[in-house]
């Protein structure tokens, strides 16, 4: 129960000049998602949230009939919009032999 409560009480945007104010300071890259069926966080708020962090582009949707725990099932989505945010590893170079003496 306490960790619910906490959870439903947070608010971001206490003591910080509200959720907009708030979210404006973001300064990193942010992914923002949703499960189309999730009633708990639907869509519409994770709209919102990607309208207002500043390193976040649109919001993506999530396609899966799972509700909340569709971002725990739905691995191969959820994947790919991980490896799209971060920074892809740099390839290693093969290196080139040096020349040899005779």
């Amino acid at each position: 129960m306490t960790l619910t409560e906490a959870m439903n009480g947070h608010d971001v945007g206490r003591g910080r000049g509200g959720i907009a104010r708030a979210l404006a300071r973001a300064e990193l890259p942010a992914l923002v998602a949703g499960v189309e069926s999730d009633r708990l966080y639907p869509l519409t708020q994770q709209e919102r949230l990607a309208a207002l962090l500043p390193g976040a582009d649109a919001a993506h949707t999530i396609a899966s009939p799972y509700g909340h725990d569709g971002f725990l099932i739905e691995t191969e989505q959820v994947g790919a919009l991980v490896r799209e945010l971060l920074p892809q590893p740099r390839t290693a170079r093969t290196p080139v032999p040096s020349p040899t003496s005779p």
